[in-house]
C-alpha cells in the first residue's frame, strides 16, 4: 500500500519519499507499487503526472531540509483551511489573501528545497555515468513468453505480465518483482535464495517449481506449489507467513485493510485441483503444451517451440535441421522439452542472452 488516499493533493505526493524514489527510478519496489496504484484510480492520472513532473524538474537548493518541510506542512495546512473557507462562502479579508499568497510561495520554495536535498543526497544521481540497473521483461499481448535467467532459472510469463530485476541478480542476489502471472522453474542454489516480490507478498524459495498469479487489479494473489518448498511473507502484516508443501495453493486477500490479522485469516491454503484427463494442476494449465510430432524435422519443431513458448530458437548446424522426430511431449518448460528430444538424437543446445541455439 502507498499510504496515500485516493483524494490526495499534489503536495502530498511530492513530499512522499516513496513517491520521490519512484520518480527517480531508484527503487524498483516503489516503481511497481506506484504504477499499480495509479492504475486503480485512472481519474487522478493527470494530477499524478503533474506531481511526477515537478519531482523530476525541480533542482534548486533553499534553506535546511527540516525548516522547509515544516514550512511546507504549515503551508499545506493553511491552504486547506483557506479552501474550506471559500467552500463555506466565507469571504477572506485582505490579510488572509496576503497570508495565503505568502504560504503559497512558501510551499513552492519548500518543495524545491526538499526535492533538491533528496536529489543531492541520492547516490544514484551523484555519478551521471551510472547505468540503468533495472532489467525489464514483458509478455505484452503474447499468450506467453519464456525468460531464461543467467543462473538457469526458467520463467514463463502469461499474457500482460512482466518481471523486473537488476544487475545484482547475476552476482547472486536472486530477487525479482512480478506483475501478473508467471510459472517459475527455479535453479537450486542453497547459498542464494530466490525471492519473488509482488505488491502484497514476498515468495522465498531455494529451488522449486511454482506458479504465481498477482495481477494488480485482482482481489487476490495466488501461489501454487508444484515441487519443492516456498514461504510466502505478508507485506501488510510483517511477521505473518505461510509455508507451502508440494501440491498446495495459498490465496491471500489483496484488499484487506485489517492489520494484525492471523495467518489463518490472511491466507487460505488448499490442495491443488487436478485436471481429470491429464492429472496436472488446473493452476498450470495455461503453461502446459501437448506437442504432437509426426516425423517432423527439427527445424519445424524449433519453430513450433519458438511460437508456443515465446523465445527465439536458432539452429546453428544444417545437419541438425534434418533430424526427424515422432512422439508426444507434454512439459512445463521449453528446456525440459529439448532435453526429452535429446534422448533420440545427440544434439546440444546453449542458452545465452535469452536465446536458445541448437548445435550438433
Amino acid at each position: 500500500m502507498v499510504g496515500i488516499k485516493d483524494d490526495f493533493c499534489i503536495e502530498e505526493l511530492i513530499c512522499c519519499e516513496s513517491f520521490q524514489q519512484y520518480c527517480l527510478g531508484t527503487s524498483l519496489a516503489d516503481q511497481i507499487l506506484w504504477d499499480e496504484w495509479i492504475e486503480k484510480i485512472p481519474h487522478r492520472k493527470t494530477d499524478f503526472e503533474e506531481a511526477k513532473k515537478i519531482v523530476n524538474i525541480l533542482n534548486v537548493k533553499q534553506g535546511s531540509r527540516l525548516s522547509q518541510i515544516k514550512d511546507l506542512k504549515e503551508g499545506i495546512k493553511y491552504r486547506n483551511a483557506f479552501v474550506e473557507k471559500i467552500e463555506l462562502g466565507t469571504e477572506p479579508n485582505l490579510n488572509h489573501k496576503r497570508a495565503y499568497l505568502k504560504y503559497t510561495i512558501g510551499i513552492a520554495a519548500a518543495i524545491v528545497a526538499v526535492l533538491f536535498l533528496y536529489f543531492y543526497s541520492n547516490p544514484y544521481l551523484k555519478d551521471k555515468n551510472t547505468p540503468n540497473i533495472f532489467k525489464h521483461y514483458s509478455s505484452g499481448m503474447a499468450v506467453r513468453r519464456t525468460i531464461i535467467l543467467s543462473d538457469g532459472t526458467v520463467i514463463t510469463l502469461a499474457k500482460e505480465s512482466s518481471i523486473q530485476l537488476d544487475d545484482a541478480y547475476d552476482t547472486g542476489k536472486r530477487e525479482l518483482w512480478l506483475t501478473g502471472e508467471a510459472f517459475f522453474d527455479v535453479k537450486h542454489d542453497t547459498a542464494h535464495p530466490f525471492i519473488v516480490h509482488t505488491s502484497f507478498n514476498d515468495v522465498k524459495v531455494l529451488g522449486t517449481t511454482f506458479n504465481i498469479k498477482a495481477y494488480p487489479n485482482s482481489k487476490t494473489t495466488e501461489t501454487s506449489l508444484i515441487h519443492g518448498s516456498v514461504r510466502i511473507d505478508s507485506k501488510s502484516n510483517p511477521g505473518n507467513f505461510v509455508i507451502l508443501k508440494p501440491n498446495q495453493k495459498v490465496v491471500s486477500n489483496n484488499q484487506s485493510e485489517t492489520k494484525d490479522e492471523s495467518v489463518t485469516k490472511e491466507y487460505k491454503v488448499s490442495v491443488l485441483q487436478t485436471d481429470s484427463f491429464s492429472k496436472k494442476p488446473e493452476e498450470t494449465k495455461w503453461i502446459r503444451s501437448r506437442l504432437d510430432i509426426d516425423n517432423l524435422p527439427l527445424s519445424a519443431i524449433a519453430q513450433k517451440l519458438q511460437t508456443w513458448y515465446g523465445i527465439e530458437v536458432l539452429i546453428a548446424d544444417e545437419e541438425v535441421k534434418d533430424y526427424r522426430y515422432s512422439g508426444t511431449f507434454e512439459n512445463e518448460t521449453i528446456v525440459k522439452t529439448l532435453e526429452a528430444l535429446q534422448l533420440s538424437y545427440p544434439f546440444k543446445f546453449e542458452i545465452e542472452n535469452n536465446k536458445i541455439t541448437i548445435k550438433k
